[in-house]
């Protein structure tokens, strides 16, 4: 036998003996670092959120519990932007426990006036997640977007939006029919949530990839213009 020969089933069987969920993690670690290189973040791997040396990337997801792995942050054409994968296994009493993990991708808006709370839900997500949600945000209802007759049918069948019951005119007014038609086309099963001034994007479980990440930032960076527009207060790009 070769030595070639050797050499190569040995290096096959290095391979063999490294678990595959250490390999993935890998494969994540250099996608998230070759797209902060490429647009200009920061990569700073895991973080603990109880480290105050981070900015926590709070919204619907954040938990005492969750785990944020490939912390990324910077600016990219006029945005503050924050990229993280987010780990965490959610419970609710007398549900099956689920695990989750999300991409997310922040864009802090540069628009001066207060907007209402948000979030835009796919009706594919879990009953724990929502009997969570629920309990997360009780003051959060439904609003009622097919009484008006003017949202597009593809935006119904794959979303709903939700608010606190005093904003709901404010939050029809935020993403407008013109708007969510845009997101129904082009959004595919990304959620989105506006709190405290900033753009959250969601992809659940699905795997990190260049082309995942990249049409994140397109579209978040759209729908941040389009929101920071309506006040005429969309920057320059860099």
């Amino acid at each position: 036998m070769s030595h070639l020969g050797i050499v190569g089933k040995g290096k096959d069987a290095i391979q063999r003996m490294v678990p595959s969920k250490v390999i993935q993690s890998r494969v994540y670690k250099r996608t998230f670092q070759r797209f902060a290189s490429k647009i200009g973040l920061v990569y700073f791997g895991y973080v603990d959120q109880r480290d105050d040396e981070h900015s926590l990337i709070r919204g619907m997801t954040v938990s005492t519990k969750h785990r944020d792995n490939h912390y990324c942050i910077g600016s990219f054409e006029g945005y503050d932007i924050t990229l993280v994968e987010r780990v965490d296994t959610i419970h609710y009493p007398g549900k099956p426990s689920h695990m989750h993990n999300w991409v997310i991708m922040t864009f802090d808006l540069h628009r001066p006036v207060d907007l209402p709370h948000v979030f835009m839900g796919l009706h594919s997500h879990s009953e724990t997640f929502y009997a969570q949600f629920f309990t997360k945000f009780a003051h959060f209802a439904k609003v009622d977007l097919e009484q008006a007759g003017v949202y597009s049918k593809a935006f119904l069948k794959h979303y709903a939006l939700y608010a606190k019951a005093d904003q709901a005119l404010s939050a029809e007014r935020l993403i407008n029919p013109t708007l969510s038609r845009s997101i129904a086309e082009q959004f595919g099963s990304l959620t989105v949530e506006i709190f405290e001034g900033t753009v959250y994007l969601y992809a659940e479980h699905q795997r990190p990839s260049t082309a995942l990440l990249e049409s994140m930032l397109s579209r978040g960076l759209w729908l941040a213009r389009s929101i920071d527009h309506q006040a005429g207060a969309v920057p320059e790009a860099a």
